[in-house]
């Protein structure tokens, strides 16, 4: 039986802001309490062979309150994702801000409020 080798993870190239340096990204969700929707949200990050750094949630009052954070990716790649996280049928908003010295943007970006 062969052993077992590590594969790299590869980083899916984002070929609309190839130039783009990688940044590190705070997501903030506020949605209603599913069972699948964690899957759901984490899902668009597994996709692009992303694995957060920090994955929180909490329950109160039927409301998920949810904050990703996820690094290897361009601003304009972590946007996409959250607005792709907001057309989920359960998610109420979803606000978006670069981590640690990202020089582009200096405030929060709310991608959507319900």
């Amino acid at each position: 039986m062969p052993h077992l080798e590590a594969v790299p993870t590869p980083h899916r190239h984002d070929a609309w802001s190839a130039n783009n340096a990688h940044c590190c990204s705070r997501y903030q969700i506020l949605a209603e309490a599913e069972p699948d929707l964690i899957c759901r949200v984490l899902n668009y990050f597994a996709m692009q062979y992303l694995t957060p750094q920090q994955v929180s949630v909490l329950q109160q009052e039927g409301m998920l309150m949810i904050e990703v954070e996820v690094d290897g990716m361009t601003w304009h790649r972590a946007q996409v994702i959250g607005e792709k996280m907001r057309n989920l049928i359960n998610v109420c908003s979803v606000e978006l801000e670069p981590i640690g010295d990202f020089h582009v943007l200096s405030e929060p970006v709310s991608l959507a409020v319900g």
